[in-house]
């Protein structure tokens, strides 16, 4: 009898039965048996491990033909390797024809993807594009490749996972609705609050017309009162037709330093009043986006005029435009930053919300922030609003390129 051993573990024993006529066995027969025991135990070993193999393997098409995901994926040299049903699915191709073939053969968004993490062995993550389905409807998709390496770190191949998002953009649609739904009916009611306090001044001084007309003084407080509240309402409906108007203006190409110019210049005189040092921090180059040069000053000067406001004689506004492309970004930034006494923690959360304004009644409309904000996204960028550590208050505006 002979041990098969494969490593330290025992798999098993080769036994012999007697010669014929009861010969003795010699050393040449205990070798013999070794070396039949040596292979056969490696032999065994062999047959377990393709055994495995094709069961991981059946295992693994199981799942990556039950999965939602599409997964694709691509050797060395730019073949696809792997292509799964629902990749069939999303992405167009039948799986059969699929195999084989070069990735530049996929979508151009997908070839992109996963050719990019086969040169540099970098992952993308969150790629978003649209594909048409057996109907012509474009399908949103989005696709995250990795790359695929050896356990001594060579780059053999990428693989994508290729997911539907139809349900995903029908949530944020309908959410974006329930929004503008929300703040319609906020900016309704504001402007019914808003436009009432005015009126319930010059009703009353109506009523009182008829009884002091000849009344000098109370003539005088009714024509100043009147006009006054007159021209409040009148102020509000231009804020709230800007707001309204603000999406149907064209978008030509703009260098972001033009109405920021335009801006501090039209406001100099102010500034100069309350002895406001103005800091512009840019390199002179032209820095463009796609944009509408009435808008972005009505921007600017929203945000400069907010931080004037806040701050007493002799602070400081500053300005800074920084292009981030170079650092390998994709965005502009623009920061309009004073030396003012900041915004209370508890209102911060509210400052965009029509018809909320943090001046004395009376000052405001509450609606500078609502239209800069709608202009800034129309634009496809962002605003946030922030308390400066060392004082003041911080607007970053940032421009997708």
């Amino acid at each position: 009898m002979a041990p098969l051993i494969e490593g330290d573990e025992v798999i098993g024993f080769l036994a012999l039965g007697p010669k014929p006529f009861d010969n003795p066995y010699f050393s040449d027969d205990a070798d013999l048996l070794a070396t039949l025991a040596n292979q056969s135990s490696v032999a065994i070993r062999n047959a377990q491990t393709h055994q495995r193999v094709v069961q991981l393997n059946e295992e693994l098409q199981t799942i990556l033909s039950t999965i939602e995901s599409g997964v694709v994926a691509v050797g060395a040299k730019a073949r696809i390797t792997l292509f799964n049903r629902t990749a069939e699915r999303l992405i167009g191709m039948a799986t059969i024809s699929a195999k084989g073939q070069r990735v530049e053969d996929l979508p151009p968004a997908l070839a992109r993807c996963l050719g990019g993490t086969l040169a540099d062995g970098e992952p993308r993550s969150q790629v978003e594009f649209s594909l048409p389905d057996s109907a012509g409807q474009l399908v949103p998709l989005v696709c995250s490749t990795s790359a695929l390496v050896t356990p001594s770190g060579q780059l053999v191949g990428a693989v994508a996972a290729v997911n539907d998002i139809s349900h995903l953009k029908e949530l944020e649609h309908e959410k974006r609705r329930t929004e503008r739904l929300a703040s319609i009916e906020a900016i309704a009611a504001g402007l019914v609050h808003e436009i009432r306090n005015p009126l319930v001044a010059v009703k009353t001084f109506s009523q009182l017309l008829p009884t002091k007309y000849h009344d000098p003084e109370f003539r005088e407080t009714f024509s100043r009162t009147a006009g006054r509240e007159i021209r409040r309402i009148d102020d509000l409906l231009t804020r709230f037709r800007t707001l309204v108007a603000a999406s149907s203006q064209s978008l030509e190409s703009v260098d972001i330093t033009d109405p920021i110019r335009h801006t501090v210049d039209f406001l100099r005189p102010q500034f100069d009043e309350r002895q406001i040092r103005i800091r512009q921090v840019w390199d002179g180059v032209p820095r463009s986006i796609l944009g509408n040069p009435a808008q972005l000053e009505q921007l600017f000067l929203n945000l400069c005029l907010n931080a004037m406001e806040a701050m007493g004689a002799g602070g400081e506004l500053t300005l800074r435009v920084a292009d981030l492309t170079e650092g390998g970004g994709t965005t502009l930034l623009v920061e309009v930053s004073d030396t003012g006494t900041g915004i209370p923690e508890d209102k911060l959360a509210k400052i965009f919300d029509p018809f909320f304004t943090t001046k004395p009644t009376g000052q405001g409309t509450g609606l500078g922030l609502t239209v800069t904000k709608k202009i800034i996204e129309l634009h496809g960028g962002t605003l946030d609003i922030r308390n400066r550590k060392e004082g003041g208050v911080e607007a970053v505006v940032v421009f997708k390129l």
